[in-house]
């Protein structure tokens, strides 16, 4: 069951918990938002977009350019919430950094000037089309806790984290073309859920380097390892052996049942949007291709899909958009 709350009937419940947050974050802010790194580097989002994600660049160029605009400026705005935490700085300053930008997002989302155009604008359409600020706040909790990182013990513990990391995207960007229908929403959250296990299961090794380690331990403990093991994979001592990839391809199940699970809704969303997240879809599902492509080792190597590869994906994805004849759901 999707741990997070899916209703607006918490709404109120989720206002006082960001406001008690954000009284704390005031509370120990020593930053202003100023003097967080690179913030000249957001005034393009769409270069932003470009530097930092090739694939979500190549799905987001399926849409009209003014929704492509603001597809980048949200994702600016997730990207850099994420960079301030894997910065190589300490937690006591990853943590006034958040604290910083959480505040100065709020500030925007209330109606008040931040002074970083792009959180205004972001933050502003966000409350201008009533999408809860809770979707940005549970970002921040997520990088938050990658801060103070301990191993998930099993997989609802860690889909919890991918809720809070990406399904809340999935929502966000939903409703930012419209959509309120509960069930799309939840599909939606399934998708950002699946795409956020995908990069999990690509990016082992370099989340190990960061100190994270991501597999949920009920799982390695189902196929005979410890996160120990893990570790010697990373240091040559263990080999990628058949338990290995077994609970890979367990954890890529997981996902494929997100995605198989969004792929209902896909075809019902504005025409707008619907192209960019079947293509989006089908190439994070096609790192899986990958993964196996490279013997499942995502400890020393990172799985990646080709520009041609990605071209291919897309086709099918769009041609099985072409067959259904699903109606669009209806706005509310």
């Amino acid at each position: 069951m999707n741990p997070a709350p899916s209703s607006r009937k918490n709404a109120a419940t989720t206002a006082a918990r960001v406001g008690a947050d954000r009284a704390r974050n005031e509370a120990v802010r020593s930053l202003t938002v100023h003097q967080l790194p690179a913030l000249a580097a957001l005034s393009d989002p769409a270069f932003y977009l470009a530097q930092h994600s090739r694939s979500f660049r190549f799905a987001a160029s399926m849409m009209a350019r003014p929704d492509r605009a603001r597809i980048a400026r949200v994702y600016a705005w997730c990207r850099y919430t994420d960079n301030l935490v894997d910065d190589d700085v300490s937690t006591e300053l990853a943590e006034r950094r958040l604290n910083a930008w959480l505040h100065c997002s709020w500030e925007a989302y209330d109606g008040r000037d931040c002074g970083v155009d792009l959180v205004n604008r972001v933050m502003g359409e966000m409350a201008g089309r009533e999408i809860p600020f809770a979707y940005a706040h549970d970002l921040v909790r997520a990088m938050r806790s990658d801060l103070h990182f301990a191993p998930y013990a099993d997989l609802d513990a860690l889909r919890v984290y991918t809720y809070r990391a990406a399904g809340v995207v999935g929502r966000w960007l939903t409703e930012l073309h419209g959509v309120r229908d509960h069930w799309m929403l939840e599909c939606a959250t399934a998708l950002g859920q699946a795409m956020q296990l995908t990069n999990i299961l690509r990016d082992v090794g370099e989340d190990l380097q960061r100190g994270r380690m991501y597999l949920p331990l009920s799982v390695l403990a189902a196929q005979g390892f410890t996160a120990t093991d893990v570790d010697a994979i990373a240091r040559g001592i263990r080999p990628i052996d058949a338990p290995y990839r077994a609970l890979i391809e367990d954890l890529m199940r997981v996902a494929d049942a997100d995605y198989g699970r969004a792929a209902d809704a896909i075809p019902r969303l504005p025409a707008e949007f619907r192209r960019a997240a079947a293509v989006s879809s089908a190439v994070y599902r096609g790192i899986h291709a990958a993964l196996r492509r490279n013997g499942y080792d995502n400890v020393r190597r990172r799985a990646y899909t080709s520009a041609a590869r990605k071209a291919m994906l897309a086709v099918g994805a769009m041609l099985s958009l072409a067959r259904s004849r699903v109606r669009p759901m209806e706005r509310v």
